[in-house]
């Protein structure tokens, strides 16, 4: 009976609830017991609330067992951000996502582990021990968000709230099996959650199905512009027939074989359901990824630096060095990187005219070993930061929404995310359009 439980979407679980087929305190007991079970070993999550955070509200998540990215404030629980810089800080107030998840009636199972500060896509922490891939545990998770990732992979919430800056939803996605979501910047607020880059960070789901990720939206959204509806999530999948989608074959090698072989398969799919597919030029995508490294760095040197005064040494090495190197950074540099942002985001925004959505692989690479500092790919060596984060950090620099979708995996058994972005505020039409790809691509099951 667990085992069902803990493996239950958002959508089934409400729907069993509601009907009163399953009671709450079971389906959190089920959660609760995977973590028990699990966590010492994978690390997902940094503090576990024993008897769950219940919200008091009535909505569509009520009951729902749901984890927090531990950069994100919850009444009276410590916040630690990975790091041991924050050790002993327990915040007053609740971040606005979480207190739009306890007006909806959702329980908190506990803040999940993270890159210190989310400044990392590896999630490996020489504080709280390293977050590993459920599918194979010698792997990397992925992060920032990789603790939210391994608890919806693994069974120890029906649903993760994290955050993205360069990729850090999607890339845990894709490389645990799960479903990345990073609304367009600024829908969900950033009240209450420590930032990396103020100008970039993206608050966003982690989730069992597509379906899953829009009911969090329509309760977390804020502002009339959202174009979500808030009764529980009921987006109509939208037609792949006819639907065009535009295939940035410039921009995509090296890819790892496997991840083509994967990709591919999802376009013959796609395809085959009478989507267009339509090759075009992603154009700047290195002028992209400079401009939102300076900017990154700089903003996140800006944060830190009263704290890197008195607690220096306690950083991680990782991290140090990262923020030493945006301290660095003129603000005529940083100044330059915010003007130029403009022109590639309107530039970008030009493909629009031409597609209705954006399909690429999440990552070019599957989960890497633990430890391991390079990849090849192809007959390309790169550091796995760069590989993890080529094909995700532009559209965090032009605020696009942006989806990880699972679609198959590879010959090892390592899962593989597709990619889908959309539109600035076309928030609801790339979602639409994931329901359907969901729907035809390969199930990968459960770790």
């Amino acid at each position: 009976m667990s085992s069902r439980l803990s493996a239950l979407t958002v959508w089934e679980a409400s729907k069993l609830l509601a009907a009163r087929s399953i009671h709450a305190e079971e389906l959190l007991e089920s959660q609760l017991d995977n973590i028990r079970r699990q966590n010492d070993e994978l690390r997902a999550f940094i503090t576990v609330f024993p008897g769950g955070e219940r919200g008091s509200g009535r909505g569509s998540l009520r009951g729902i067992p749901i984890s927090i990215k531990d950069i994100i404030h919850v009444k009276g629980k410590p916040t630690t951000a990975g790091s041991k810089v924050l050790l002993g800080y327990v915040p007053r107030v609740d971040a606005a996502v979480v207190r739009a998840l306890k007006e909806a009636g959702a329980t908190l199972t506990g803040k999940t582990n993270l890159h210190e500060f989310a400044f990392g896509v590896t999630n490996l922490n020489p504080h709280f021990g390293d977050c590993r891939n459920p599918w194979k545990k010698d792997r990397i998770s992925g992060g920032s968000s990789g603790g939210g990732a391994v608890s919806v992979a693994a069974g120890m919430s029906c649903a993760a709230i994290g955050s993205d800056t360069a990729g850090s939803i999607r890339i845990p996605a894709s490389l645990c099996g799960v479903v990345g979501y990073k609304p367009t910047y600024g829908l969900v607020s950033r009240d209450g959650v420590i930032p990396l880059s103020w100008s970039l960070d993206s608050i966003g789901f982690l989730t069992k199905s597509v379906r899953d990720a829009i009911i969090l939206a329509s309760v977390t959204f804020t502002g009339a512009t959202a174009r979500v509806p808030r009764n529980g999530g009921r987006i109509r999948p939208l037609e792949l027939r006819g639907l065009r989608l535009g295939t940035p074959r410039n921009v995509l090698e090296p890819l790892e074989e496997d991840v083509r072989r994967r990709y591919e398969a999802s376009l013959n799919i796609a395809e085959k359901e009478g989507a267009r597919l339509m090759e075009i030029q992603l154009e700047n995508l290195q002028a992209m990824a400079a401009a939102r490294n300076i900017i990154v760095h700089a903003e996140a040197a800006s944060y830190h630096r009263e704290l890197m005064r008195d607690h220096f040494a306690d950083y991680g090495k990782d991290v140090r060095e990262r923020l030493l190197q945006g301290l660095l950074i003129p603000a005529t540099t940083y100044l330059a990187a915010q003007r130029v942002r403009r022109k590639l985001a309107a530039s970008f925004r030009q493909i629009f005219k031409k597609v209705d959505l954006l399909v690429l692989p999440t990552t070019c690479i599957s989960a890497p070993r633990l430890k391991t500092s390079r990849v090849v790919v192809g007959n390309t060596s790169m550091d796995v930061r760069t590989a993890l984060l080529r094909l995700t950090e532009p559209f965090n620099l032009v605020g696009a929404p942006a989806i990880s979708i699972p679609c198959g995996a590879t010959r090892e058994i390592l899962p593989v995310g597709l990619q889908l972005v959309g539109d600035v505020m076309a928030d609801q039409k790339l979602l639409s359009a994931a329901l359907s790809f969901e729907k035809v691509l390969p199930r990968l099951g459960v770790p």
